[in-house]
């Protein structure tokens, strides 16, 4: 790990246990020691990966609830066989019955405290699925991660950006890229909003390996996605965006025999002294819609 990697480490450090401590209503120390314990041995590894001290945590909630969705669906299976299961004793009855082969009253007695077993089960699994339901949306409003692209979404945004206006940019040369998808809409109408989330994923996974170590992207809004970029001058900035926009140009995105193509359109901004939240991604978004204006598929720096 270099001199910068680690600056740029404990940077980030730093910044997540700032927010730790506002977040909570008395000081617990337990958490902060246990937090910079964890930094000091990944400093001692001198290992070259950026040490994040939200990510076990995000795993935790990304994997607890892809657990809870299985779950679900499980629950779902469950209950449509035992409908189906159902339909086929009654059927079983009234065909016996006819034919005189079987004794009804005691069958209908069996059957009936069978039926009773797994009604009582399936009351305790509906039971089930609704807690699963809820901690699932839980889990969506108090993760940090986009569930469908594993990028971080707008409450991690508001809390990186607004710590970085309350510091005063004490992270030099930090840099937005504000990114949308040129016609995403046609491309939901014509192929489906299946395809539109494949697209998403695709995007969000191509921009991932296009970053550098401690940027960081965000799912902005539907179509959006959004790059922080410390220590980035404009150069860098343009390098980065241009890598981006030319990845989506030289790849078509297979979909049900479909070949779809899609571009990009950019604008950045750079952080001034003084920014707010507001006032950061206001310039970056008036970049964007010049670059849409200009014909799209291209980057416009504000």
């Amino acid at each position: 790990m270099d001199k910068i990697q680690a600056e740029e480490t404990i940077t980030s450090a730093f910044t997540t246990l700032i927010e730790k401590l506002q977040a909570q209503e008395e000081y617990d120390s337990k958490t902060i020691i246990n937090d910079l314990h964890t930094l000091a041995k990944a400093l001692q590894t001198n290992s070259s990966v950026p040490i994040n001290l939200h990510t076990l945590e995000q795993n935790f909630e990304l994997e607890y609830k892809a657990l809870a969705e299985e779950s679900i669906e499980s629950y779902a299976q469950t209950k449509e066989s035992v409908v189906r299961l159902n339909r086929e004793q009654q059927r079983a009855i009234a065909s016996s019955a006819q034919k005189g082969s079987i004794k009804i009253d005691e069958l209908m007695h069996n059957f009936s405290s069978l039926n009773d077993q797994i009604e009582a089960q399936m009351i305790e699994a509906n039971e089930t699925i609704r807690s699963l339901h809820q901690q699932i949306s839980v889990l969506e409003k108090t993760s940090n991660l986009d569930p469908l692209t594993r990028t971080f979404n707008r409450r991690a945004l508001d809390t990186y950006l607004n710590s970085l206006c309350t510091t005063k940019g004490k992270v030099p040369n930090s840099r937005i890229l504000l990114i949308d998808i040129d016609d995403f809409k046609v491309v939901n109408d014509t192929y489906g909003h299946l395809a539109g989330d494949r697209i998403l994923m695709f995007l969000a996974k191509l921009i991932g390996s296009s970053l550098r170590d401690g940027d960081k992207v965000f799912r902005f809004g539907g179509e959006e996605f959004l790059i922080l970029l410390n220590r980035s001058n404009e150069k860098a900035c343009e390098s980065i965006a241009k890598r981006i926009i030319e990845g989506v140009r030289t790849n078509t995105l297979l979909y049900k025999e479909h070949k779809i193509k899609i571009t990009l359109s950019m604008g950045s901004a750079t952080f001034k002294k003084g920014d707010t939240f507001e006032s950061f991604i206001g310039r970056a978004d008036k970049a964007l819609y010049k670059a849409k204006q200009n014909g799209k598929d291209q980057l416009v720096a504000g």
